[in-house]
């Protein structure tokens, strides 16, 4: 038996009346988890997540989850103010066990427009599994806009990656087959190991000269 986990934590600032709606929703999620009714929507609430059915004001909120029968987001949230920054909050959601994508990211959609107009917010996560079964690796990104979001998955990038490979010019790849940062030029890092200086990796070596 194998257990399969999906990881992520990240952090993002919105105002004081997104954070209330993430709030809400969150209330939402903890009472229909729990089988309970929630107490009714406020009118910013129902604005944030119009109901799709005209008897059900939550229908509206639910419709955001892969599994409106499961509304978890599946991770832990807290929130605060930032001393930098006293006029915005902001929030932390973490899981290493069941983070949910899709549903966090339309709870960042509909509930942040404001800070969205200003700048995207995005975040990673990570598949992971308790044995090494092929195909239990994983993880991928999304990038939350105004307007929608971008999601892409290792897998994806994975077969683009490989798909380009039969090409016979890749721009990604250099002469010798190996890709390159262009903030750290590969023959930089060639006369590095040809003089003793690094017995790193190309890729740890740019790593090491990023931090």
């Amino acid at each position: 038996m194998a257990d399969a986990y999906v990881q992520g934590s990240f952090s993002f600032s919105c105002t004081h009346a997104e954070l209330a709606l993430i709030e809400e929703a969150f209330e939402a999620s903890y009472a229909f988890m729990a089988e309970d009714t929630p107490k009714d929507p406020s009118p910013e609430f129902l604005a944030a997540f119009p109901p799709v059915k005209p008897d059900d004001p939550w229908s509206g909120f639910l419709a955001i989850f892969p599994d409106p029968d499961f509304p978890d987001f599946g991770v832990e949230f807290e929130a605060g103010n930032s001393r930098g920054h006293p006029e915005l909050s902001t929030v932390f959601l973490y899981s290493t066990t069941d983070f949910q994508p899709d549903a966090l990211g339309q709870l960042i959609r509909h509930c942040c427009q404001d800070t969205l107009r200003q700048a995207p917010i995005g975040f990673e996560w990570a598949c992971s599994c308790s044995r090494p079964r092929v195909g239990e690796f994983g993880g991928g990104a999304c990038a939350i806009f105004a307007d929608g979001m971008v999601f892409k998955t290792t897998g994806a990038m994975l077969s683009d990656m490989l798909s380009r490979k039969s090409h016979a010019a890749s721009t990604a790849k250099s002469r010798n087959g190996l890709s390159e940062d262009p903030d750290y030029p590969l023959a930089d890092w060639q006369a590095e190991v040809a003089n003793g200086g690094t017995r790193l990796g190309y890729w740890p070596w740019v790593a090491l000269g990023r931090a």
